[in-house]
């Protein structure tokens, strides 16, 4: 049986969509690309058969009619989606430092970034004056991802090579709650054993500093790389994950109640943003109205067993970013069956606090890259068919599991 979606209802504004778990491989269509930037991402998506939702983007023929530069153009039907990686080699820095003279600070970034494409231009794409298979190499939009409490730049490396892979440069801060730096930063051996979790706090006006601080310094990070001209000052985007995400929301323009009073800590300039494991109203400083300013694109990533010992987030609050957001149309929830909080990343050190690895945590990582790079896609890099992929809720066809999409 080929598979199909289970039911796509429609309530209000806001469209859903789940599948049956009973799965056969679909074929694949080999692709060709125009030119190695434009199309990369584009091909990702897939051109489904389902007539019940409507056809994202028709298929282009080579005709005398104009091209309507606006909205992608595709060269034969699309594929289907798939979690591979996109043409770019991965380069990945490794940690270095930038300082931040204003707190006399200095923070460890990682930075991964598309090296020149592997995809081996036809004759009639080539872009060269000379004729040879060299094409534009960049500007690329930025990914600034901040990790967990405790955590540091290493974290969601599948998720940085992916989005590096299909174009875009991906900035991992180390903020001062990591407790890999406060070992490091630690003078004596007793100051080290007392560096854990149950030592950690989170600062987060510090780390929406550090963000701030990273998008002041895109000249010197390209620097770094020997890369000018590498990272798109129009395009900039955020996502992070547990105290990353609400890092992320903090500086998306997440309203917090400190003693009654309304505060955020928003940072211009960053133009969508992906909350993975997010925070609800949980917690006394959040309320339901604490969204109401969210205005720009957003992703919630979370899972029926995203829950963890350390803290009163439960699956239901982590899904309140996407709850008491605005219905504007640009707000997206992945609610994943069986995802545990750190299993978005794949197995690790993370399965400790979740007490274990979900069967299928591959699938829920494929889940995961797939869903942020749709959705970066479509709000940063402006593409049609990412965006008609994402309302549609077509992750759910992916197969190996079930989740639930949602779109308002």
């Amino acid at each position: 049986m080929p598979h199909t979606l289970a039911h796509t209802t429609n309530h209000g504004s806001e469209s859903r969509a789940t599948i049956t778990p009973t799965i056969t491989p679909t074929s694949r269509l080999k692709l060709l690309a125009a030119c190695a930037i434009s199309l990369a991402a584009t091909l990702v998506y897939a051109q489904t058969t389902d007539t019940t939702t409507p056809t994202p983007l028709t298929t282009t023929t080579t005709t005398t009619t104009t091209t309507d530069t606006t909205t992608p153009t595709i060269i034969g039907p699309l594929p289907t989606p798939t979690p591979a990686p996109g043409p770019y080699t991965v380069r990945d820095t490794g940690e270095f430092v930038i300082h931040d003279a204003s707190r006399d600070k200095d923070l460890p970034v990682r930075v991964r970034a598309p090296a020149p494409p592997r995809l081996v231009l036809r004759p009639e794409d080539r872009t060269g004056d000379d004729g040879d298979n060299t094409t534009t190499h960049g500007p690329f939009p930025l990914i600034v991802f901040s990790h967990g409490m405790g955590g540091a730049s290493d974290v969601f490396p599948a998720l940085g090579d992916y989005l590096a892979s299909h174009g875009y440069v991906v900035v991992y801060p180390t903020h001062a709650d990591s407790i890999r730096l406060r070992r490091e930063q630690a003078k004596t051996r007793k100051q080290r054993r007392a560096v854990g979790f149950g030592s950690t706090k989170v600062d987060l006006e510090d780390r929406v500093a550090d963000v701030s601080f990273i998008l002041d310094s895109l000249d010197e990070i390209e620097a770094a790389l020997n890369a000018p001209g590498l990272i798109d000052r129009e395009q900039l985007g955020m996502a992070g994950h547990s105290a990353g995400a609400m890092t992320t929301q903090a500086v998306a323009g997440l309203r917090f109640y400190v003693w009654g009073k309304p505060r955020t800590m928003v940072a211009p300039r960053l133009d969508a943003f992906a909350v993975i494991s997010g925070q609800g109203t949980a917690r006394r400083s959040i309320r339901e109205d604490s969204w109401q300013d969210i205005d720009k694109p957003w992703l919630v990533i979370t899972g029926s067993k995203d829950q963890i010992r350390i803290g009163n987030e439960t699956p239901e609050t982590r899904r309140h970013p996407y709850d008491y957001a605005p219905a504007d149309g640009t707000k997206h929830l992945v609610f994943i069956e069986g995802a545990t909080h750190s299993s978005y990343q794949g197995k690790g050190v993370g399965a400790l606090l979740d007490g274990g690895s979900p069967d299928n945590v591959e699938w829920i990582v494929e889940v995961t890259n797939m869903s942020v790079l749709a959705f970066f896609d479509a709000y940063l890099k402006d593409h049609e068919v990412a965006k008609a992929w994402l309302d549609a809720g077509k992750i759910a066809e992916h197969p190996g599991g079930e989740l639930e999409a949602l779109h308002k």
